[in-house]
């Protein structure tokens, strides 16, 4: 009994043996199922690649500013700007040229200048502001007819100290009225127009600025924008055939020499002209600044005795010879206004009508019979 136990017993203990190793068996099986399937749905590592470097692209062209044109000078004005400035007039001021008002201040801020003869052949400038502001202006003096038909043609405010009133021609306030004229006159308006200064002697003492000018004319109604037709313009163009090259203009009022003899050297660098007057350099006398222009129109136009007293009458409606400068060169030719308040207008020697560099234009409006050198 004790050997069949014994027998029987290890069976009992071999077939425990083979359960355990066959479910061994079974889980390593199982476990290598659950490995082969991880691994084959497991993404593939990333393999190492070279990064392309990146070329950095143009940069972008900046849009420009949209410009409007000055329609007095041709200059180009941001279009913001040109748009806060549109409520000015234009304002032609009279500016005197007697040694005892020299230095003036403030011509070079303007946008054009005129220059003639007065009387006693002294010469006065009508300077015409709208884009530009003068701190001070210097010195200002009284009103005649011909430069009121200058400013009548750029739709300006006229700017003046007193009047020549005598009775017959070169009475002032008729052509103010016939050619509704808006006036701001110091001899009435006073402290609204100018100051005098305390320093020097009348009347060649009286001053003002732009800011006070266009506030003046404001409280008068004499709004912007300008209304004026304007001139061809054109970008610098500093071409200089040998047969028409002008490196210096000589403009004599007068006898050459004088005080008010005028010389206007071409400047490469700048393409424009710097002007020297009674010998010396023409500066400014606030800022030492050398004046200078784009232009220089000379207009050769009657000058004649009015028959009172010693003022004169210029001619300035009608046609007559002409030479404008500029890029270096002379431009033989004509000048034509129609009427009074019509443009002067400026051709060239085949009838074309003559565009102007952009920037300060100076006028020199001589006598029919004076010699211009060049």
């Amino acid at each position: 009994m004790k050997a069949a136990g014994g027998i029987l017993r290890g069976a009992r203990s071999r077939a425990i043996a083979i359960t355990t190793l066959a479910a061994v068996v079974v889980i390593l099986l199982l476990m290598a199922v659950v490995c082969s399937r991880a691994s084959s749905s497991a993404p593939p590592e990333p393999t190492a690649s070279a990064t392309p470097l990146q070329t950095p692209g143009p940069s972008p062209t900046p849009t420009p500013e949209p410009t409007a044109i000055n329609p007095i000078n041709g200059v180009l004005i941001p279009s913001g700007e040109f748009a806060a400035i549109q409520q000015r007039a234009p304002l032609a001021v009279m500016i005197e040229n007697a040694p005892e008002a020299r230095p003036q201040m403030g011509l070079q801020r303007a946008d054009l200048v005129y220059e003639a003869v007065a009387e006693g052949g002294i010469t006065r400038f009508l300077a015409v502001y709208w884009r530009n502001e003068a701190e001070k202006i210097a010195y200002i003096r009284s009103a005649r007819i011909y430069y009121i038909q200058w400013a009548a043609e750029l739709g300006a405010v006229y700017v003046h100290w007193g009047q020549v009133e005598d009775p017959g021609p070169v009475d002032v306030w008729p052509v103010l009225s016939r050619l509704n004229i808006r006036d701001l006159n110091g001899l009435f308006l006073g402290e609204r127009v100018g100051y005098r200064d305390s320093n020097r002697y009348a009347p060649h003492n009286v001053y003002t600025n732009t800011g006070l000018l266009w506030g003046t004319a404001q409280a008068y109604g004499f709004a912007g924008p300008p209304a004026l037709e304007p001139w061809k313009f054109k970008d610098d163009t500093p071409q200089r055939p040998a047969d028409r090259a002008a490196p210096a203009i000589d403009v004599s009022f007068g006898s050459p020499g004088s005080d008010y003899a005028v010389r206007w050297e071409y400047d490469a660098a700048s393409n424009g002209y710097l002007r020297t007057m009674g010998g010396v350099p023409h500066t400014d006398g606030a800022t030492g600044e050398r004046l200078a222009a784009r232009n220089v129109a000379v207009q050769f136009a009657v000058l004649r005795p009015s028959g009172v007293k010693a003022y004169n009458i210029i001619d300035t409606v009608g046609t007559g010879a002409a030479v404008v400068f500029q890029d270096g060169i002379a431009i033989a030719g004509s000048w034509r206004k129609d009427s009074e308040a019509g443009r002067t207008r400026f051709y060239d020697g085949a009838g074309n009508e003559i565009s102007f560099n952009r920037g300060t234009t100076w006028i020199e409006v001589v006598p029919a019979d004076s010699a211009v050198g060049y």
